[in-house]
């Protein structure tokens, strides 16, 4: 009786052992999963990340461009102005000062 005692508690060991590897095991498993799982995110937050800068830095870059081509167009404009402008006033410019050479 003594005997089968201490086999039914040297089975009861055994089977604890098991458990408790077992549980290492999937402890194990669970912790691999997990960082893999964040490494995983991790990767893909920074692929979402890239796309959304070269996203804005397209935006950027065409807002950017626009205001080029409305600064240059603003600038044509202001160089036509001041061409007209000296334009007409040559001929008077020329006339005075022809009268300077001239009258001198």
């Amino acid at each position: 009786m003594y005997l089968d005692t201490v086999k039914e508690i040297q089975k009861l060991e055994e089977q604890m052992e098991q458990v408790k590897t077992q549980a290492r095991t999937q402890a194990r498993e669970a912790q691999e999963a997990a960082e893999k799982a964040g490494r995983d995110l991790l990767a893909e937050t920074r692929q979402t990340i890239r796309q959304a800068d070269a996203a804005a830095m397209e935006a950027c870059e065409a807002q950017a461009a626009q205001q080029r081509d409305a600064v240059l167009k603003a600038a044509q404009a202001d160089c036509q102005a001041l061409r007209d402008r000296a334009s007409g006033r040559m001929e008077d410019a020329v006339a005075r000062i022809v009268e300077r050479v001239v009258g001198r």
